[in-house]
């Protein structure tokens, strides 16, 4: 029983930095002059974190959040590091879903990757905007 509550504490505060992590991200974006079009669009098995729209693109931003310095190493990689090659694969074909159900003015689209660095306390400390961080 304490075990799963362990878990059930860990999966919580996960969740939970994630959350803050999509929240400074969609704040972020908003005051670069971002639309703000979904949060966490899901298709099937597949999510995207954050999609936007700036005068040229629909933007899907994957964003890892971390209780991490910004700048100083860490043995689990930089936040980024964490959209694997599966990771892109299946937000390519969330992506691909919605641009048939939305692609109607010629937009191009591309794939952003958005760190948000936490303090202990977890409060964001930086944001670090990857612009086409892979392509499809």
């Amino acid at each position: 029983m304490r075990r799963a509550q362990e878990n059930a504490a860990v999966l919580s505060k996960t969740k939970r930095i994630g959350q803050i992590g999509e929240d400074a991200a969609t704040a972020f974006l908003s005051k670069k002059g971002f639309r703000i079009l979904a949060r966490n669009y899901t298709v099937g098995k597949n999510e995207i974190d954050i999609i936007a729209q700036d005068r040229e693109h629909f933007v899907f931003c994957e964003v890892k959040a971390r209780i991490q310095e910004y700048g100083v190493p860490s043995p689990f990689g930089r936040p980024a590091s964490a959209v694997t090659k599966e990771k892109q694969r299946n937000l390519i074909q969330a992506a691909q879903s919605f641009a048939l159900r939305h692609r109607k003015d010629g937009k191009r689209f591309r794939f952003d990757v958005i760190e948000v660095y936490l303090t202990a306390e977890e409060a964001v400390s930086h944001i670090h905007h990857i612009e086409n961080a892979f392509m499809r």
